[in-house]
């Protein structure tokens, strides 16, 4: 809409996109995607595509697990469409994500430690309210929702400044948008586009991504993850504060986990940078490593 005026947050979700893409290395470009207006986040997109396929088949109410900005964006989507909207949060999921929700007027219901082990609460709540269950970790609306949106905008972001991308860094969590984006530039490209895949070390926490040993129907099924690189969570906030120094801008740890490993990786092929979200949420995690750093700096001094 011009002018940037909009009727409803769905078409404020929409007048978002395409999200900035910025230089942010001699041959590295990323793509900012907490520019997405709800969670401030990717996961915008998805959420998007499973509430208005809940609206196409006349649901009357949403239940999902989901460890924080899935079911945030989906919990606002919900408010103004006027659908319910249980989540059952893992144990592991912040507290804030919690209150967040809330405010949106959606049920927040104790999961057990992940998202998968709380997937079988989902199912039985499902069958006893009749609610839809999307399941983002097996919707193919995840994947296509980003092969539509992200990837699309990324190749005609890169096209416009007269650039082929040879290589996308992105990090994997339900893989939803890992393989969206791949999926898109392998039809498209074939092998000319290299897909690395972001995951936590053994024994790491990064929040909004996971290790993948479980297997991933998305990846599994589509095969467009070249490789895959291991990034530890201090390795990931060194990312962040080198992004913030070297470009300006606050990236949340799964972001300084991209950045990180393109550092590790980079060999001067023309790379987008797929940051999830911002920092800003992100504080008290921030003090806590900062801390540690501190500690382990003053213990070999």
């Amino acid at each position: 809409m011009s002018n940037r005026v909009f009727e409803n947050v769905i078409e404020l979700m929409q007048g978002m996109w395409p999200t900035p893409l910025l230089r942010i290395d001699e041959n590295a470009w990323a793509k900012l995607e907490f520019f997405n207006p709800i969670s401030h986040s990717v996961k915008d997109r998805t959420a998007l595509y499973l509430v208005l396929q809940a609206i196409r088949e006349g649901k009357r109410g949403l239940v999902e697990t989901t460890s924080g900005n899935t079911g945030l964006a989906m919990a606002a989507l919900a408010a103004v469409t006027n659908l319910k909207f249980t989540v059952f949060l893992p144990k592991g999921a912040s507290k804030g994500y919690r209150v967040l929700i809330k405010i949106f007027g959606a049920e927040v219901k104790d999961g057990r430690n992940t998202t998968t082990d709380t997937l079988s609460l989902v199912k039985e709540y499902e069958k006893e309210h009749n609610y839809y269950h999307p399941d983002q970790f097996r919707n193919e609306l995840n994947v296509r929702a980003h092969m539509e949106t992200t990837a699309k905008e990324i190749d005609e972001q890169m096209s416009s400044i007269g650039l082929k991308v040879e290589r996308i860094v992105v990090s994997m969590g339900t893989g939803g948008h890992a393989v969206g984006i791949g999926k898109y530039f392998k039809d498209k490209y074939g092998s000319g586009v290299e897909i690395v895949g972001v995951v936590p070390a053994v024994g790491s926490r990064i929040p909004g991504i996971k290790r993948q040993d479980e297997g991933n129907p998305f990846v599994e099924k589509y095969g467009v993850i070249d490789r895959v690189v291991e990034v530890t969570t201090l390795e990931a906030y060194e990312g962040v504060k080198k992004v913030a120094r070297k470009a300006g801008i606050l990236v949340g740890l799964s972001s300084g986990a991209v950045y990180h490993a393109y550092e590790r990786i980079n060999d001067g092929k023309v790379t987008v940078l797929i940051f999830p979200d911002d920092g800003l949420r992100y504080v008290e995690e921030f003090e806590i490593l900062e801390q540690a750093i501190t500690e382990a700096q003053g213990s070999h001094g």
